[in-house]
């Protein structure tokens, strides 16, 4: 079950605010920001989506078993031909908000859902 199902708890997105400002968490944080993420909002708008919002993207797509080695052979003639960037925004074209998924004050809940809006 993923968070925000029934039984498990959302990600809250303000504990995890207040957990990175702390110093027991400044490791993290650095860690985080290292890469990138300034704030756990900027974290969480990673999120790509649900398998049921996802569903009509992966339409046709091919199940690649370990018997079968054409995806292998296909990834290799595509050494380099770079595609990440386009694939990424049709995979977030089909992002929802997740409702349920985050734990969120009033106050920030229209930064998240702008942040996680399709693109």
């Amino acid at each position: 079950m993923l968070a925000g199902q029934e039984g498990q708890a959302p990600i809250d997105l303000d504990a995890i605010e207040q957990r990175l400002g702390s110093s027991g968490y400044a490791g993290v944080a650095k860690s985080l920001s290292d890469v990138g993420f300034q704030s756990a909002l900027g974290l969480l708008t990673t999120y790509a989506g649900r398998g049921p919002d996802l569903k009509p993207w992966l339409v046709g797509a091919q199940i690649n078993r370990d018997g079968n080695l054409r995806l292998q052979y296909l990834a290799g003639l595509a050494l380099n031909f770079s595609q990440e960037n386009l694939i990424y925004d049709q995979l977030l074209s089909y992002r929802r908000f997740p409702e349920g998924l985050f734990a969120v004050s009033e106050a920030r809940k229209p930064a998240l859902q702008a942040a996680l809006a399709p693109r």
